[in-house]
């Protein structure tokens, strides 16, 4: 076989092939010990380069995301997302960030994958049969994994091209293909898909758990419909380039995208994990569990993490507090904060600009979906400290993400917004704090979701899978479609399941504590924060705001924080050490303009990911996304 000369395999089951590729996906070079008719003569190699292209899909948790290149986040360390988020001359030759490999549709890696799966698909029939591997499932695993590939190249560069021959140093010439256009794309992603649900088992367990099932394809097929139904690939203005624009039905696609949804939630074994119990901080602990179980009935599709070997899920290192010793890498915005509700249903509308402020918690009675999101000043954080015990020895670890003034305190006459100089500290957790200071945070907030609280995150990684596609974005799926179907009565009922699971008002009271109505408008702004709220953090936001073409707005909001000051009530007095407490403390929570770290500005380009300079070169015939030349 002429296609790869060697692979490197695994023979035992449960580990993985390092497959090594020059920067081109179709550069081809000996790399190991097995060659391809080794691997293709028996199916327990085979099985073992299947598994290896689970590899080759995003692998998740990594220490920036997608986040911080939306209203979400910032990222404390750049890293080129700064000046992706500030439109800085990004074009073909300078793609900063995109040409990172956190980045999951970063196009030598994902069509590397590709070449990968081709390979499997076009020689696994003629693998010989052996008892106990199933080469029908481990087809549909390879059919399925092209196509999540693919979604995770369209979504961030439109359309490419599709490749399903596994090229050799002879075929030069095949090699150069043009884009295919988003509708080829979207019929080949659904066709893959298809014979990948008519291939694999409905369920998993056990050490089989990340392993892609049938309503996983079915969930994929739901989430790509969504995606390609959307404005911006009917857009014809700004939307300019034809291979990006979807040309056939859309109303067919938010049809297929209900339809496999609410096939997942009907007949899939999945179900919303009930978190309806206790106050709003109680269903918060139990809606975060839904992200951090090694396993549960919500989660669909997880890549699992083990604290023995291979990858590790470094995410309490790479975005806890500063004051455990971790970096603070990619921090809540505190637009992002301001945007979960009340329990009430209403939403909040003070806050919000630069230079306004609030006496008193401005968090309580929210959407429990934020205390379980982001942790604030005061929040316990789930562990004791260790280098700063002596200055929060609460059990658990109180944040100290303000300024307080302390009787006692190690900062003499520091400023406060009311104009009066007090004996102060700084807390633990800011970058004026007494450790690793330079890893603060600047917005004020920490990322809480994705995070076991309780793991030693300087020291030690945490079993915390990452999720990849779950329950809940079905709901949300299926209610945004019956809102573009004008199924306003169906949408909310999806809605309602979802909301209900938390305990949050029906759709109906919840737009009317808005003053809003039941409308096809106003429905798709509720969905639209419902979405924002749910899914924060599991790199959809990027996504979602470019389809909706709302990322003029969200990509030219101005980055804000939140600045906290403790100031002692009269007659009180605290000494080290602080410890949060509204009985002795009066606190002010003004909004920080953070435009000195990052001036975030949208140009219409950013819509749709440059293509690297390489790679144009390459192949000539490419056509590069609008606004992206040199």
């Amino acid at each position: 076989m002429k296609n790869l000369k060697y692979i490197l395999a695994a023979v035992a089951l449960g580990t993985t092939i390092s497959l090594t590729s020059c920067s081109d996906f179709m550069d081809l070079e000996p790399t190991g010990e097995y060659t391809e008719e080794l691997v293709f003569s028996d199916a327990a190699l085979t099985q073992a380069f299947v598994f290896e292209l689970y590899n080759n899909i995003h692998p998740g948790a990594q220490e920036h995301s997608l986040d911080g290149l939306t209203d979400d986040a910032y990222f404390t360390h750049n890293y080129g997302q700064r000046d992706v988020n500030e439109s800085k001359a990004i074009n073909e030759g300078n793609v900063q960030w995109f040409n990172n490999n956190n980045n999951p549709f970063k196009w030598e890696l994902r069509y590397r994958g590709i070449r990968y799966a081709n390979i499997i698909i076009n020689n696994i029939d003629a693998v010989p049969e052996k008892v106990g591997i199933s080469k029908e499932r481990l087809k549909g695993e390879a059919y399925y994994m092209r196509a999540h590939m693919y979604h995770e190249l369209t979504r961030g560069f439109g359309g490419v091209p599709i490749v399903t021959k596994d090229f050799s140093l002879n075929d030069q010439e095949e090699m150069m293909q043009a884009r295919n256009t988003i509708r080829e794309c979207v019929e080949f992603m659904m066709a893959d898909l298809t014979i990948a649900e008519q291939t694999l088992p409905a369920t998993v367990s056990g050490a089989e758990v990340g392993r892609v099932t049938k309503y996983v394809a079915t969930g994929l097929k739901a989430r790509i419909a969504l995606h390609f139904a959307s404005q911006l690939y009917a857009d014809r203005t700004i939307n300019t380039l034809n291979v990006n624009q979807y040309d056939g039905d859309r109303m067919a696609l938010y049809r297929q995208a209900k339809e496999n949804a609410i096939k997942v939630i009907e007949e899939g074994p999945f179900e919303l994990i009930d978190c309806s119990v206790g106050i709003n901080t109680e269903r918060a602990v139990t809606f975060k569990t839904i992200m951090t179980d090694k396993s549960n009935s919500e989660q669909m599709f997880v890549r699992s993490y083990s604290t023995a070997g291979g990858a590790k899920n470094r995410m309490g290192l790479w975005h806890g507090p500063n004051g455990y010793s971790n970096w603070a890498g990619t921090t809540p915005t505190h637009d992002l904060v301001q945007a979960f509700e009340f329990e009430d249903g209403s939403i909040v509308t003070g806050l919000i600009k630069p230079g306004e402020f609030q006496k008193g918690n401005p968090y309580n009675g929210r959407d429990p979906r934020m205390y379980a999101t982001v942790a604030t000043d005061g929040n316990e954080w789930g562990r004791p400290r260790s280098a700063g015990a002596a200055l929060d020895p609460t059990p658990l670890g109180r944040l100290q993400a303000g300024k307080y003034e302390v009787t006692d305190g190690d900062v003499k006459d520091l400023m406060y917004e009311d104009g009066v100089a007090r004996t102060s500290m700084w807390g633990i957790d800011t970058r004026k704090g007494p450790i690793e200071d330079w890893n603060g945070s600047w917005t004020g907030y920490y990322e809480k979701k994705l995070i076991d609280t309780a793991v030693d995150a300087q020291y030690y990684p945490q079993e915390v899978p990452h999720v990849y596609m779950r329950l809940a974005e079905m709901y949300l799926i299926a209610a945004e479609a019956c809102v573009e179907l004008g199924e306003l009565e169906e949408a909310a009922k999806w809605l309602d399941v979802l909301r209900g699971r938390v305990a949050l008002k029906p759709v109906r009271e919840a737009l009317t504590a808005r003053g809003a109505s039941f409308n096809q408008a106003d429905l798709r702004e509720f969905i639209r924060r419902d979405r924002r709220a749910e899914l924060a953090y599991e790199q959809h936001r990027y996504f979602d705001v470019r389809r909706w073409m709302i990322a003029d707005v969200t990509g030219n909001k101005p980055i804000t924080g939140i600045t906290v000051e403790g100031i002692l009530k009269p007659g009180q007095t605290q000494y080290k050490p602080y410890i949060h407490n509204e009985e002795k403390y009066d606190y002010y929570y003004y909004v920080l303009d953070l435009n000195s770290r990052e001036v975030r500005a949208w140009d219409n380009k950013m819509y749709f990911a440059p293509i690297l300079l390489d790679e144009m070169r390459r192949n000539p015939n490419l056509v590069q996304n609008p606004g992206m030349s040199l």
